[in-house]
Formats: C-alpha cells, structure tokens, sequence
C-alpha cells in the first residue's frame, strides 16, 4: 500500500525542489533609439534603453509575468512611442540588488532633462515564482504596520535633524536665513506612517525600507537619502510567517 503514494510524494517533492531552485539570469541589452521629429537640442537626438533580459528555470507564464512587471514604460507610465516623440528620456537603465531565495529585487531608473537634469528610481522586488512584484504591506502583520512606521519614522527624524544641523553650517550654500529656515520647516514636515509602505529593498541580512521626500530639484541636494535599514531579527515581530517574506524570520 505504501508504494501507491510513493509518485505522489516524489511529485511533491519534485515540485518543492523546483520552486525552491527557480532562479533567473539577467543580461543587458543596450539599445539606442533615434528620434525623427524635432527636438530641441541635437544632443536629443537618441536616447539609450538598456532592457533586462531573463533566462531561467521559471515557467514561461511567470517569465512573462515578470518582463511585464519589470517593464520600463509600466513601471514609469510611459511608452517607447511616447519617447520617440517626447524628447526628455536620455537613458534608462537597471541595477540588480539581489537575486537569491527565489527573490529579485531590482531598480529602475530613468535620466532626462529639460530645464535642468533630473531622474527617477524604483525599486521593486518580485517572486519569481509568479513573476509578481510584492507589495510592502502585504507581507506586514497588519496590527504591527503601526509600530514599525514609528520605527522608521525615528530613523528619517534623525536624518532630517543632522542635515538640518548641516543647513546651519552652510554646506548647501544657501547662506540666506529666510531660505535655510524654510529648507528646515520642509525637513520638519516630513513624516513616516503606514501609508508610506511603498518600495523597499531585500537581501538575506534584512529589507531596507525606501523613502522619497520627493523634494523639487532646487532643494534636492538636501532631500533626505531615506534608505532606512532593519535586520531580519528585528523585523520578526513586524513580518507575516506565513507571507512571501516569512522564510527570512523564522
């Protein structure tokens, strides 16, 4: 009787060895565009696209799932068609963080200009075994998101104050009390809560929680870096066991 269960337990088995063993290989792919319209400087004329490509032991539905996930233009609310004919992309690009235990966690970024350069970055991390991008406050015991917004609401008061006492002496070259007092009323308003669980980063030593003061680019040299880290052990109490995260807490 034994011997009946034993394909189905070697089914078992197999199955669990391959969602544990799906990993994927990234590889760039550069590629230049060329406007055709009008632009307004030459320099406008391309801009690069370096697009991940991902190769692996996923399934074809989760490979798909993730290319559509770490999409550019879905990812940032645009199209490559767009792009062509509006002329501030100058380059995107990526940077893998980690890709381990099933887990990619991955960041995009895109460069443009048009008054002045600016750029944008999200960081996003995904489960490979379905290809979809995991939200923060999913994988957070809902009784405990409180506690650990405050947690990380200390650590960005501390930044704000050491750059507000940086203000004082003068490193961003305002020199001008008006200017630095309202630079300082600006790092005073900013606060951490729930609602801020958004993107952050995952290794296996613990998960950075990201923060963007989403300061204008006048000031932004003195934006809060709000990359706020948290050991696995200390973030036990906050992480669903039973959630895509709860294999690095228990």
């Amino acid at each position: 009787m034994k011997l009946k269960f034993l394909p189905t337990l070697a089914a078992i088995f197999a199955f669990a060895a391959l969602a544990l063993s799906q990993t994927i290989t990234i590889t760039p792919k550069k590629t230049v565009y060329t406007r055709k319209g009008k632009v307004s400087f030459k320099e406008k004329r391309t801009f690069t696209v370096t697009y991940p490509l991902f190769n692996g032991t996923m399934s074809p539905a989760a490979k798909k799932k993730l290319e559509k996930t770490i999409s550019y233009w879905n990812v940032f609310g645009s199209t490559l068609v767009e792009n062509m004919q509006n002329d501030w992309l100058d380059e995107a690009s990526y940077q893998v963080n980690y890709n381990r235990d099933g887990f990619l966690d991955i960041s995009l970024t895109q460069e443009g200009s048009a008054a002045y350069p600016d750029s944008q970055t999200i960081n996003l991390v995904v489960d490979l075994k379905t290809g979809e991008h995991i939200n923060l406050a999913n994988v957070l015991k809902p009784a405990s998101r409180a506690k650990l917004a405050e947690m990380v609401n200390q650590k960005l008061q501390a930044e704000t104050s050491e750059i507000a006492q940086r203000i004082d002496k003068g490193e961003f070259g305002e020199n001008d009390k008006e200017s630095d007092d309202s630079l300082k009323e600006q790092l005073k308003a900013l606060e951490f809560t729930v609602d801020n669980f958004n993107e952050f980063k995952v290794n296996d030593k613990g998960m950075t929680i990201l923060f963007d003061a989403s300061f204008p680019h006048v000031i932004q040299a003195a934006q809060p870096d709000g990359q706020y880290f948290f050991t696995w052990a200390e973030l036990k109490p906050f992480v669903r066991p039973d959630g895509l995260l709860g294999k690095f807490v228990k």
